[in-house]
């Protein structure tokens, strides 16, 4: 007997194809996302882990007042591992800047990912985005001042995964900007170049930070002072991996999860509504011997055989973009690829994940409709005809019979009508999302670097410089903090004169700031909890002294900054008076060649970030695609029940003389005003969820992005929603037409 009941299985699923394929689709792309999103973010980790370890990334790199004679003893005495390295930026043409290190062989040790190591005299190695950029292949050759060298191969460094020109700027830019390396010998000949050191504990069990400490202790006894210090954890060119790292982890959650629960619920409706019109067929089921469990097993089979088609088809595709994502963002992160793992707990779990959803969906609603008795279920559904409390709440009778038709027909299925609700306002935070990171990243362009900024050009000393500032420029220092008690989110502290031009800083209500106070940026604030007049701690990252300020204004930036009068800076911070690290200027500058320094254009910084925007355009387009079948699939769904539940009335109104255009009208337009309140309400939705997004990451990301919409992406996201809704009627429209006039003589005989 249970053969032949389950043969039903097949009938119904094709004739309601449009409500059973919707739903596999909706799981097949959830677990699309979970399985390669969640894959890919542990293979980058693994990959990450690895990369660090083998060639052995550093825990700190410093630069010091003088040379350090005795690195051996010096390591010795710290239990570390010391190289020295030297660097220098060589301009290859106009904004284009080459940064050279040396080769190291203990610390920071170059990887190869295409070619061969340097072999001899005359051999380069380059970042693959960056040749890639500039069209360079192995075997081509570079010029730098004067000497012809030869790209070996290409190359990744383990304190270099992002090779950010400045750990200020937001985002790399190959186009203008890429890190190469040389041999010790090479690198000498030419002649230029200043030193740093890297340091590697080995005692990897303790605390990074007290390591550190007691590192910098032991320099300062022996008469060392440090110029600069970075830790490995705030070196903003390792922390980005672990952002994107972490936003991927927090996307193959989030979405998967909200998807699947979209399709429980829409799922559940369907097998609700199949069992509501089945119910005479149920009660005659019970009535023929059939035992309550064996009916309850049929009804499941329906959300399990979908959840176990969708969730293969979604698991094997899922396993197709593995390696083209990973390839694109090692092009970024260079990071050498030494294999893929394709995870069996992640397939498990992709695969078991849909059948839980949809199955504990499914039981809910079976046993909810089949639990009266026989003869109550052979009665047929009674609640069809009730009307429910909005109906009684809205006075409907002065509207016009379309409206009000319209407006009941919603009305008289609330878990239909919640459930599009809630499809279109996920499908609104999704389409969202992307136009909010586009938004987020524009407003930075142009805040942080443009309307903030008032020179062209920033140079950055490799020491403390006392000489008067040249004609045409402007003294600044700066250098980086933590909150006290906080080891993760550093800061700079910037010290100006108190008749800055350099800057422009206004408070909320856009009034000007002036730079004879501290201001500490809104962002920094709110992290910290500190408002005007309230008293700051902080730790100076180069030797971990804590220093405390009082706030005089908050300015409304989204960088995270203090800025702070030069002459105080210098006092507090113990800096020889009159002194400076940086200049800035509206024009190039005559530096003497002997003080080691880097400059960097505003103008090369909003290049980097609108260059490097390409991928949060594309990553716009697949997420309001997405969004745009998501939200079609549920509506198609929803307006397909509305059509089944309606073949009666269809029917009679062709009966009575309704041309195709005014039944279409009336059926398929009666969501309309549903998908608008639902795209609406998912514009707050995604306020809140980007909010939670960027609380999520702040710990890991280097800047603060605005939670903003430009108001046009709005609209463009309010067209695209309804070019999903109409397509979706498209679609229906020959289901409406397909009723004929006898399913009214049907159902009457019935």
């Amino acid at each position: 007997m249970v053969m032949v009941i389950n043969k039903r299985i097949k009938r119904v699923v094709l004739e309601n194809k449009a409500q059973y394929i919707g739903s596999i689709l909706l799981i097949t792309f959830s677990c699309f996302l979970l399985t390669g999103m969640v894959l890919v973010g542990a293979n980058l980790k693994r990959l990450t882990h690895e990369f660090e370890n083998r060639y052995v990334q550093e825990d700190a790199s410093f630069t010091t007042d003088k040379s350090i004679d005795n690195l051996q003893e010096l390591g010795l005495a710290a239990d570390a591992v010391i190289e020295e390295g030297k660097t220098f930026d060589y301009t290859l043409s106009e904004g284009i800047t080459l940064r050279i290190f040396t080769k190291n062989d203990r610390v920071n040790i170059p990887a190869i990912i295409e070619g061969k190591e340097l072999s001899g005299s005359g051999d380069i190695l380059l970042h693959p985005a960056f040749a890639a950029a500039q069209k360079l292949k192995i075997g081509d050759v570079l010029t730098i001042l004067d000497k012809q060298f030869t790209v070996a191969g290409f190359m990744a460094l383990p304190h270099y995964i992002y090779p950010l020109r400045s750990e200020t700027d937001i985002m790399y830019s190959p186009q203008n900007f890429g890190i190469a390396v040389l041999s010790r010998e090479d690198f000498t000949a030419l002649g230029k170049g200043s030193n740093f050191y890297a340091v590697k504990f080995n005692r990897p069990e303790e605390r990074p930070r007290a390591q550190s400490a007691n590192f910098i202790k032991l320099l300062k006894s022996r008469g060392i002072d440090i110029v600069q210090w970075t830790d490995i954890g705030g070196n903003s060119r390792v922390r980005t991996v672990t952002m994107k790292n972490d936003s991927i982890n927090l996307m193959s959650k989030a979405v998967p999860a909200a998807v699947l629960l979209l399709t429980a619920i829409l799922l559940g409706n369907v097998i609700g509504r199949l069992i509501k019109r089945e119910s005479v067929i149920a009660g005659a089921l019970y009535a023929l011997g059939y035992k309550r469990k064996e009916i309850y097993r049929h009804y499941l089979k329906f959300p399990l055989v979908i959840a176990v088609i969708g969730g293969v088809l979604g698991t094997v595709l899922g396993l197709f973009i593995v390696r083209p994502e990973l390839l694109f963002l090692l092009g970024y992160f260079a990071i050498p690829l030494t294999g893929i793992d394709y995870s069996p707990t992640v397939m498990i779990i992709s695969l078991l994940l849909p059948v839980l959803f949809l199955g504990l969906s499914g039981l809910f609603v079976i046993r909810n409709e089949l639990k009266h008795s026989p003869v109550e279920l052979m009665k047929g559904d009674k609640e069809k005809s009730k009307v429910n409390f909005l109906e009684h709440v809205l006075k409907l009778g002065k509207l016009k019979f379309a409206a009000k038709f319209q407006i009941r027909e919603q009305l008289r299925s609330l878990s239909r009508l919640a459930l599009l609700l809630a499809g279109c306002a996920a499908a609104t935070v999704l389409l969202l999302y992307g136009f909010f990171l586009k938004s987020g990243m524009d407003y930075l362009l142009t805040d942080s670097l443009k309307n903030a900024y008032n020179f062209q050009y920033e140079y950055v000393f490799k020491s403390p410089r006392t000489e008067p500032a040249p004609a045409g420029s402007e003294p600044f220092s700066g250098s980086k903090f933590l909150p006290a008690g906080d080891n993760n989110r550093d800061f700079y502290v910037v010290g100006v004169l108190p008749d800055s031009a350099l800057y422009t800083l206004v408070d909320e209500s856009g009034a000007r700031l002036r730079m004879n106070q501290v201001i500490i940026t809104k962002p920094l604030a709110n992290q910290m909890k500190v408002k005007q007049g309230d008293t700051v701690n902080i730790v100076r990252k180069a030797d971990y002294q804590e220093f405390s300020l009082q706030v005089g204004s908050i300015a409304d930036s989204y960088s995270r900054f203090i800025f702070m009068p030069l002459a105080e800076y210098n006092g507090k911070f113990g800096m020889p008076e009159g002194s400076y690290t940086g200049l800035g200027s509206n024009e190039l500058l005559d530096i003497p060649e002997n003080q080691p320094y880097s400059v960097v254009s505003m103008e090369e910084k909003a290049a980097a970030v609108r260059g490097s925007m390409a991928p949060v355009v594309l990553l716009v387009v697949f997420i309001s695609a997405v969004a745009f079948i998501i939200g079609m699939i549920i509506i198609y769904v929803v307006t397909s029940m509305i059509i089944e539940e309606n073949k009666r009335t269809i029917s009679l109104m062709k009966i009575f003389g309704y041309r195709k255009k005014e039944v279409n009208s009336l059926i398929l337009n009666s969501s309309t005003m549903v998908v608008v309140i639902g795209y609406i309400l998912g514009i707050p939705l995604s306020f809140a969820a980007m909010g939670g997004l960027m609380k999520a990451l702040e710990n890991s990301v280097t800047f603060s992005m605005p939670v903003m919409i430009d108001p046009l992406y709005i609209v463009v996201g309010f067209i695209v929603v309804m070019l999903s809704y109409g397509l979706s009627k498209l679609l229906c429209r020959k289901k409406v037409n397909a009723v004929s006039m006898s399913e009214a003589l049907k159902a009457g005989t019935e």
